[in-house]
């Protein structure tokens, strides 16, 4: 057997233990497999925790208001354990405590897979899907054709909380679920192209900017989708961010970097009220990554 015949056998050999590792080391349960408590509200009760938690939401850009928002859905999802508007809040608000205000890595991931969870039940509220993967075993990806523009908030956010969780995971879990969120993302793009001011796009530049060559990596496409998600919308900060943090730092562009940063900072945060929070949440990043530019570059 020659020298290249030897490299590929001890490839495979290596891609399979990997795959095979997967089943254990990135094995979880699916949302709706996990029990949930359930408690009683009164209306009365019912109607101030909403009207509570939506103060708190309003101000997300603070972890502890986050935490409180986070509690009283959580309250809410136990009282009435099918209402899609708390899981889905559950999902994105656990994504965005691990992404813009947690910095362990282990707790990152505790709070991804809890987002994921409360995602995978909202996705279930829609009747079709769930007797696809719930009462007949079928996977995810094989009923994404069910969900409708109703349930794009819950494909959204659970994609990239399993896709976050994923990566933090390790190059099998990334393996694992690869196909599983790109066909996520890519229902997300059919039944809403302009969802989340770029998003679609916004990940397909952070993918291409992040995967190496041989797994579909390409700077090129990684600058054209980062491009296309601000044609949708210039004024959501966490496009230059990303930008700058994965394509710039991968191209080696220090300028390129300092520009899209500085962009953030001299932005006007409030400009799209309704992700305002966000916003300020994305200036901090870019603070911090400027901290950081002598280590980058």
């Amino acid at each position: 057997m020659g020298f290249s015949a030897r490299k590929l056998t001890l490839s495979f050999l290596l891609l399979s233990l990997l795959l095979l590792g997967a089943g254990c080391a990135t094995s979880r349960t699916s949302g709706w497999e996990k029990g949930s408590d359930q408690v009683t509200l009164s209306d009365k009760d019912k109607k101030e925790l909403e009207a509570k938690a939506g103060v708190h939401w309003a101000k997300r850009y603070v972890r502890e208001d986050l935490l409180k928002f986070i509690d009283a859905y959580e309250t809410l999802s136990k009282a009435d354990q099918n209402s899609y508007k708390y899981l889905v809040g559950l999902c994105r608000g656990y994504y965005l405590l691990a992404d813009g205000h947690t910095s362990e890595i282990e707790e990152k991931k505790l709070l991804w897979e809890k987002g994921l969870t409360f995602g995978e039940r909202a996705m279930a509220t829609n009747p079709a899907f769930k007797t696809k993967v719930v009462a007949e075993g079928g996977k995810i990806e094989a009923a994404l054709d069910t969900l409708t523009k109703n349930e794009v908030e819950a494909i959204y956010w659970s994609a990239v909380n399993l896709g976050k969780w994923a990566s933090a995971s390790g190059i099998a879990a990334k393996l694992k679920f690869k196909s599983r969120i790109q066909e996520m993302i890519n229902r997300v793009g059919t039944l809403e192209p302009t969802f989340f001011y770029g998003a679609v796009q916004r990940y397909w530049g952070a993918f291409y900017a992040i995967a190496p060559s041989f797994a579909g990596g390409d700077l090129n496409k990684a600058k054209e989708n980062f491009d296309k998600s601000l044609e949708v919308q210039k004024d959501y900060l966490g496009t230059y961010v990303l930008y700058a943090e994965l394509y710039a730092t991968k191209k080696s562009d220090r300028k390129l970097f300092e520009e899209k940063l500085n962009y953030v900072l001299k932005a006007d945060a409030h400009k799209i009220q309704e992700i305002a929070p966000e916003n300020l949440i994305e200036q901090e990043k870019a603070r911090n990554l400027l901290k950081k530019m002598e280590e980058l570059f």
